[in-house]
C-alpha cells in the first residue's frame, strides 16, 4: 500500500477506536437517548459512518473490476469543497437513504461491524495496483469522483463532522448522565 495511504487509514483508526472508547464508557440509556424524542442517537450517528464505509467499499469493489476511470478536475474541486463543507458548523441531510441507519444496534455489534469494513477497506486500498492510485475509487452524490487519497479524506472529514452531532445529543436536555 502506498505510505500515504497507510498513514491516512491509521489516523483514521486511531480516531475511530477512541471514539468508541468513548462511547463504550457511556450508559446504554445514553448511547440510545435521542434528543426530543426524535433524530438520531449517538448508536444511530456510529452506525451511519459504518455504513457510509460498507457503501465505499462495496461500489470501489465494483469500480475495480472495471477499466480505470480518470478523476476530472472539476471533481477534484468539488470534494474541496465538500470537505470545507464538512468542517463547517453546517447541518445537512445524508445525500443517499443507504446510509440511513433503519434500526438501531448496539455498541458492540456496530464496533465489530466498523471493525471488519475497515480491515476490507485497509486491504482493498492495499490491494491497489500503482496505476490506480489516482483513478476513480468511489462516488460521492454531491463530491463526484473521488481517488483513493480523496476517498480518505472524505471519509475522515465526514466521520469528524459527525463529532458536532454526538456532542449535541450529549448536552441535550434530558440525556441520561
Amino acid at each position: 500500500m502506498q505510505h500515504d495511504l497507510e498513514r491516512r487509514l491509521d489516523d483514521l483508526d486511531g480516531w475511530k477506536n477512541a471514539l468508541l472508547g468513548s462511547l463504550a464508557a457511556e450508559s446504554a440509556g445514553r448511547l440510545a437517548f435521542r434528543p426530543e424524542g426524535k433524530g438520531w442517537c449517538a448508536l444511530d450517528v456510529v452506525q451511519h459512518l459504518v455504513l457510509l464505509e460498507e457503501g465505499v467499499v462495496g461500489y470501489a469493489r465494483k469500480k475495480l473490476q472495471a477499466p480505470p476511470q480518470a478523476v476530472p478536475f472539476r471533481d477534484r474541486a468539488k470534494l474541496a469543497l465538500l470537505l470545507v463543507v464538512l468542517k463547517s458548523p453546517l447541518r445537512f441531510r445524508a445525500p443517499v437513504p443507504q446510509v440511513i441507519p433503519e434500526v438501531t444496534f448496539p455498541l458492540a455489534e456496530v464496533s465489530a461491524r466498523w471493525e471488519s469494513i475497515r480491515g476490507d477497506l485497509r486491504e482493498l486500498l492495499g490491494s491497489l495496483p500503482q496505476g490506480r492510485q489516482r483513478t476513480l475509487l468511489f462516488r460521492h452524490p454531491i463530491g463526484g469522483a473521488l481517488d483513493p487519497a480523496g476517498t480518505l479524506d472524505f471519509i475522515g472529514a465526514h466521520a469528524k463532522h459527525h463529532e458536532a452531532q454526538l456532542r449535541r445529543i450529549r448536552r441535550a436536555p434530558g440525556c441520561p448522565a
